[in-house]
């Protein structure tokens, strides 16, 4: 037999950490049916290299008994390695797990994606990191996929204020919460349901302090509700405290404001990582020891934390993929920070205790001039030129809308010679329709939220509006951030950077 149901159990070895935790929360708790492929059909599979025809038909059997999944689609296909989930590192997002899978053959062909990411760079990289030496084998979980109302995680003791709960929720379905694509919604929670006035917060504390006394420890638990509160996972809060070199801001340094996320402090030269950029490429152009600066990265980058003495986020989650990845390895983390005031290059302070990032010579303070919250003043130029780009962005055209930025830019140097005063006025009115008048008038048509992480998750658009949507975006992203070829010359032209 190389399938079981998740209620059956089975010990570490047999069905991986995950599925050995859920099978003892099925026990006492709601989690959603299913069944788990065994380590000794990892076995198999990496002596054939492929799923045996018995094997696929035991799949079968199992997916279709009325006593488990019944035949019925969607399920999520997830993986329990033997050390996933341990005392000494949970893995979080370092394997590979499949949503949405709607059919029998994709089904198999996410288990065996799954087996396949056991035996990744990826996996071998955070393995050597956390001084794993014991022989990894995977485990498959096949579960229901429950569509919730509400989804989050629960940590019975806050990592930065453990005489408190903190839950982190969203609306609909966790992936975009734990992969940090969007920040939730945040509370702190007396550890005592009776203080607690919301229903489900205190269902969700009870339920979570339950669990707590069940596995010894505090714990990290993933939920969600759809009428009913669902248990995912649950696994031991690993936070690795390393001591570091205290790091004092020296004075007149800028600070950013941020939510702390891992303990500690680090020094060192920021190194911007945008999401779309390929892992690869990432990893070999990172300097060990930089601090990684993004608005969201996702756990295929693992390499690339790995390199880095701290990390700063956009995104506002103490509970996303980098936050997670930080607290196990000990780097100073803050997220939710404005990181657009960080340039590439500059000396940046982390302290991930106090949630406060230090840079030396931050964007803010280079346009400053007293003129980076100055608006800009009207002229026939602009006032053109204002005419032509709310035109493009209420056609959403994307390539009318690169045409008018790059004439701006262009009139930036072509006045920046002659009429500086000009020049920077030209500049301030591009940079305040881009990063201001665009969000807040696409915000009235659209979910621009969501349709932006969607963007920044590489998903194919869903109409051709969505799609103008998309390249509206990526192009905005580039100039503001002055990663597009034609306008890097900018900062170096106004400020001599």
């Amino acid at each position: 037999m190389f399938v079981r149901s998740i209620s059956a159990g089975g010990t570490v070895e047999e069905i991986g950490g995950k599925a050995h935790r859920l099978s003892i929360l099925a026990r006492y708790f709601d989690v959603p049916e299913g069944f788990v492929v065994t380590t000794e059909a990892y076995n198999i599979w990496r002596r054939e290299g492929r799923l045996s025809k018995e094997l696929v038909e035991e799949i079968r059997e199992y997916f279709y008994s009325p006593y488990i999944l019944e035949g019925k689609f969607p399920v999520v296909v997830r993986s329990s390695a033997t050390v996933e989930d341990s005392e000494k590192a949970s893995f979080a997002g370092v394997f590979e797990s499949v949503t949405g899978v709607n059919s029998f053959d994709d089904l198999i062909r996410g288990i065996e994606r799954v087996f396949k990411s056991a035996t990744s760079r990826r996996v071998r990289r955070y393995t050597e990191r956390k001084g794993i030496n014991k022989e990894l084998k995977m485990a498959v979980i096949v579960q229901r996929q429950v569509t919730p109302e509400l989804a989050g995680v629960l940590f019975t003791r806050s990592p930065n204020d453990p005489q408190n709960a903190l839950v982190e929720f969203v609306q609909g379905s966790l992936e975009k919460l734990v992969g940090g694509e969007v920040s939730g919604k945040r509370l702190s929670l007396p550890r005592d349901p009776s203080e607690v006035e919301d229903p489900l917060m205190k269902e969700l504390l009870t339920v979570g302090l339950e669990v707590e006394e069940l596995f010894g420890k505090p714990q990290d638990i993933e939920w969600a509700y759809d009428g009913n509160l669902w248990l995912f996972q649950s696994r031991d809060v690993t936070v690795l405290a390393q001591k570091r070199e205290e790091a004092k801001a020296p004075e007149g340094w800028h600070s950013l404001k941020g939510v702390p996320a891992s303990p500690g402090k680090a020094k060192g030269m920021s190194y911007f990582v945008l999401d779309d950029q390929p892992p690869e490429e990432v990893e070999r152009l990172f300097p060990e020891g930089a601090i990684l600066v993004t608005y969201v990265l996702h756990a295929e980058h693992y390499n690339t934390f790995a390199k880095a003495s701290g990390i700063v986020t956009k995104v506002d989650s103490v509970l996303s993929h980098p936050a997670i990845i930080a607290r196990e390895l000990g780097i100073p983390c803050v997220v939710g920070v404005d990181v657009e005031a960080i340039r590439d290059g500059d000396d940046v302070i982390v302290d991930g205790s106090a949630g406060v990032v230090y840079v030396r010579n931050p964007r803010k303070v280079l346009k400053r001039v007293e003129l980076w919250k100055s608006s800009y003043v009207e002229d026939e130029i602009t006032r053109e030129l204002k005419e032509e780009y709310m035109k493009a962005l209420e056609e959403l055209s994307p390539e009318k809308l690169e045409d008018v930025i790059l004439e701006a830019f262009s009139l930036v140097r072509r006045l920046y010679s002659t009429d500086r005063g000009r020049a920077f006025n030209v500049y301030y009115f591009i940079n305040e329709l881009m990063e201001e008048e665009t969000p807040r008038i696409l915000t009235e048509r659209f979910d621009v939220v969501d349709v932006f992480s969607s963007a920044d998750r590489g998903e194919e658009p869903k109409s051709e509006k969505e799609k103008r949507l998309f390249e509206i975006y990526r192009l905005l992203k580039a100039f503001i951030n002055y990663t597009d070829e034609r306008v890097r010359d900018i900062p170096t032209l106004l400020f001599g950077i």
